[in-house]
């Protein structure tokens, strides 16, 4: 069976990127309990049947834009961005119009791993800044670290920003068994440097590598699907960086785009345009692999726009 979640969050600040609309206070609870209700609900209480099958799991690919405004979507009804792949997910899968989010990039995501408000463990006011010694709390029992219990192969591709200073907070140390991507929140998306440092690693080793950030996730993504085991349940956290400042795209992304005339729109509207692509290219891997039909397919961003 298929299953699609599609999910644009909306920022509880009433932030507006270009066209977007205003939005309502927040709603108990983040996503991860809709993932674990949805995915232990759709598997029959997994947890509590030995003999079950694992691949009868479904594999969950939980995919996270960051600073997207809600109407910069074509689903949303945006009209000067092209998605056409998430516009065709949205449109086999079930949209939330009342799914709320923190209003900036850490809150979000500790909320998202823990399912518990950050205010529990101190990281409601503000994102982790690349100066910063202190992550999300090592006592909090994070979603891999529960999923990888369930039998479940567990990975992070992309953006953690739950702490960098100290090891004891990178996603290999926190349940995941597998890592690619940033570790802070702002990267070049050429040089992959924050503040003139590599902030590009792979299991936490660092890794210096041409490309433009947004098409390497998808790249290695898709890899990682075409090369995963069928018969052991996947749980991959696919966390974009895109559209994020700083505003930088490919030119030929930016160049599909030449009525719109304001600069920095353009730009962004090329890295959306980019994103889509990439989510393209995760989907046709499941697909090459006969895996979409198990999978639980999930979409949202981290705030609205910024």
């Amino acid at each position: 069976m298929e299953v699609g979640f599609l999910v644009i969050r909306r920022d509880l600040n009433q932030r507006k990127s270009k066209g977007n609309c205003d939005v309502k206070p927040p709603s108990p609870r983040a996503l991860t309990l809709a993932i674990l209700l949805a995915a232990l609900g759709f598997v029959s209480a997994t947890f509590g049947q030995e003999n079950r099958s694992p691949a009868a799991k479904p594999n969950i690919v939980h995919i996270v834009a960051d600073d997207l405004g809600w109407k910069d979507v074509g689903f949303n009804g945006c009209t000067d961005i092209k998605t056409p792949n998430l516009d065709s997910l949205a449109a086999s899968g079930a949209t939330f119009r009342q799914f709320y989010v923190q209003p900036m990039c850490t809150p979000t995501r500790a909320a998202l791993m823990t399912g518990r408000y950050p205010f529990r463990y101190g990281l409601q006011t503000a994102v982790i800044p690349s100066v910063s010694a202190y992550g999300l709390d090592t006592t909090e029992w994070l979603m891999p670290q529960c999923l990888k219990e369930a039998g479940y192969k567990t990975a992070i591709i992309g953006k953690w920003h739950l702490g960098h200073a100290d090891k004891k907070y990178w996603p290999r140390q926190r349940g995941f068994d597998y890592q690619y991507g940033a570790m802070i929140g702002e990267l070049d998306y050429f040089t992959h440097d924050e503040e003139g440092v590599l902030d590009w690693f792979r299991d936490n080793e660092p890794v210096r590598e041409e490309g433009y950030t947004t098409t390497l996730i998808g790249k290695d993504a898709a890899r990682l699907i075409e090369e995963h085991d069928a018969s052991t349940p996947l749980y991959l956290y696919l966390a974009f960086n895109a559209p994020h400042t700083p505003y930088q795209a490919p030119k030929e992304y930016i160049d599909r785009y030449p009525d719109i005339e304001d600069p920095t729109r353009r730009t962004y509207a090329g890295m959306v345009a980019c994103l889509d692509d990439e989510i393209g290219r995760v989907i046709a891997a499941l697909d090459k692999r006969k895996m979409r039909e198990n999978t639980l397919i999930l979409f949202h961003s981290d705030n609205g726009g910024t």
